[in-house]
């Protein structure tokens, strides 16, 4: 249960700290008072979205905390996702906001997602507000409501995974089927492209190297002049005395007098290394020379191959290696449709296979439901009964999901669909609650869903935010008297009500009251004595 709340920074609360004892609390107060603001505090705790508006006037940060002792029951639920109460058996959970969107999580001190904080406040808390009634005007929310009854979460995950894999088996097989005439089709364009690329087998890098040489053939003549003079100068020279020839020269006149000159050796080596420099550089520039054969020839050969690569370029990417990828994936698409028929065999016998496992769980839900549908029925006409609305019948009516062809169909949540239907009188048929206008007999009938759903679901603390709207004093009493009693059955109740018959059966009454402070308004909240209560 929620033992203590702290407050701080949220719109009009500046600073607010509330213990809580189990039982049935009411909280009351004038309208714009800050009871909406408490509600979307709690809300925060609960891992709702961060709305930075919320943020008092002038603070750069907001923060939430509160305390809840658990039971051993609920301690096993939260251990499931990893969290565990402290030593004295509490749990702790603060929720920061800032002006610049940003938020922090922790629970017990430690930093957690939100989404991990959520699925714990999921399981400490449950508000019902008049928003709710709107979830029954809608008929696809009724399944969610039985479901939540028939405590059908394990069997709707187990069947919502094998739904998912008949689904996608069903797409898979269903991209292998394409028509005929459009699959020769492509083939015959996927063949056409793998052996054009295949014909011509670019490489990666080629174009770049045949500008290189190209440039060299241009340049031949030139390039054979400063290439013949720099050998000749280096290394070898018909004509005249080389670089390389004046070394030796030297080395030998070096050695002739080793004896007498005792740096000579040291001498002799370095020319030698000098000469070996010489002869390499000569040797890598006489290598820039074409080889033998026709200059013009090989030019034309290379313009004609850069003429090829430059029309693959043109239709498979803007270089070897892209085109080398459009080629791989050509290949890859050609073996898949050529594999396809057999892949479309495979998918089409997973697809039968997990739409039976489907149909045998969507039964199972159907079971379920028929069989929780008879139960919840009759404790919402009890329930009914009470507020007042004793003549009314209530049923939860389960059909079987049709297609358009009248055959059963699946959905995300079975094969079943789920609508609640009621008679307000005597004689009447029962007709979708839908069409009921009446605000106060659809706060009466949530009111009626959520006791028994409560009860149902064992939550340890409950929060009703104004549901008795728009019944009549008489019906307020037993609304407050049916909170009273539910609280007594174990879970903590509270109510934010503008009822003094609802809020005179509360246990505990709290006042939430707005008052200036220094020039601004702060609300604050207290709890009441019996003469104030009265009052």
């Amino acid at each position: 249960m929620l033992i203590s709340m702290h407050i701080e920074n949220i719109a009009v609360i500046r600073r607010l700290d509330v213990d809580f004892d189990r039982g049935f609390t009411v909280l009351t107060g004038e309208t714009g008072a800050g009871k909406s603001m408490i509600i979307d505090s709690i809300g925060l705790l609960l891992g709702a979205k961060t709305q930075r508006e919320l943020i008092r006037t002038g603070e750069s940060s907001a923060t939430v905390s509160a305390c809840f002792a658990v039971s051993d029951e609920i301690a096993a639920d939260l251990a499931e996702i990893g969290i565990a109460p402290e030593e004295d058996g509490l749990i702790s959970i603060q929720r920061t906001i800032t002006v610049d969107g940003k938020t922090q999580s922790r629970i017990n001190g430690r930093v957690v997602p939100l989404s991990l904080q959520r699925q714990a406040g999921e399981r400490l808390v449950s508000i019902h507000g008049q928003h709710d009634s709107h979830g029954l005007m809608t008929a696809a929310g009724h399944i969610d409501f039985l479901d939540s009854y028939a405590k059908n979460g394990a069997l709707l995950a187990e069947y919502g995974e094998v739904y998912r894999k008949m689904c996608e088996s069903r797409k898979l097989r269903d991209q292998c089927r394409m028509d005929e005439r459009l699959k020769a089709q492509r083939l015959d364009m996927l063949r056409y492209q793998i052996e054009d690329i295949e014909s011509a087998d670019p490489q990666v890098g080629e174009e770049e190297a045949l500008v290189a040489e190209k440039k060299i053939l241009q340049n031949a003549k030139q390039l054979q002049k400063q290439v013949l003079t720099v050998y000749r100068a280096l290394y070898k020279n018909e004509k005249g005395m080389s670089a390389d020839k004046l070394l030796e020269i030297a080395r030998t006149s070096l050695e002739n007098i080793s004896d007498l000159m005792p740096d000579a050796p040291a001498f002799i080596d370095r020319i030698s290394e000098m000469q070996y420099e010489l002869e390499r550089i000569a040797e890598s520039a006489l290598a820039l020379l074409p080889s033998g054969g026709n200059g013009e020839a090989r030019l034309e050969e290379i313009a004609e191959r850069m003429d090829v690569l430059r029309r693959l370029k043109r239709k498979y990417g803007a270089d070897e290696a892209e085109i080398l990828e459009f080629y791989q994936k050509a290949k890859d698409e050609l073996d898949q449709i050529l594999l396809s028929d057999e892949k479309e065999r495979e998918y089409d016998e997973q697809y039968k296979k997990y739409r039976a496992e489907a149909f045998a769980l969507a039964d199972r839900l159907t079971e379920s439901r028929k069989t929780a549908s008879d139960d919840l029925s009759a404790r919402i006409c009890d329930e009914l009964a009470y507020l007042d609305m004793n003549k009314v019948a209530f049923c939860a009516r389960v059909t079987k999901k049709l297609s358009a062809e009248g055959k059963p169909e699946l959905t995300p949540k079975g094969g079943d669909e789920v609508e609640f239907m009621i008679s307000t009188n005597p004689g009447e048929p029962l007709k979708p609650l839908t069409k009921i206008a009446s605000g106060g007999e659809l706060s009466r009938v949530m009111l009626a869903i959520k006791c028994v759903l409560t009860a149902a679901d064992k939550m340890p603390t409950v929060i009703f935010d104004e549901i008795d709207t728009g019944v009549s004093g008489k019906t307020s009493q037993k609304i407050g008297i049916k909170l009273r009693e539910l609280a007594a059955e174990g879970p903590q109740v509270f109510s934010i009500t503008h009822s003094a018959q609802v809020a005179a059966n509360g246990h505990a009454h709290y006042k939430i009251r707005k008052q200036e402070v220094d020039g601004r308004a702060e609300t604050t909240v207290y709890a009441l004595g019996r003469a104030e209560r009265i009052e």
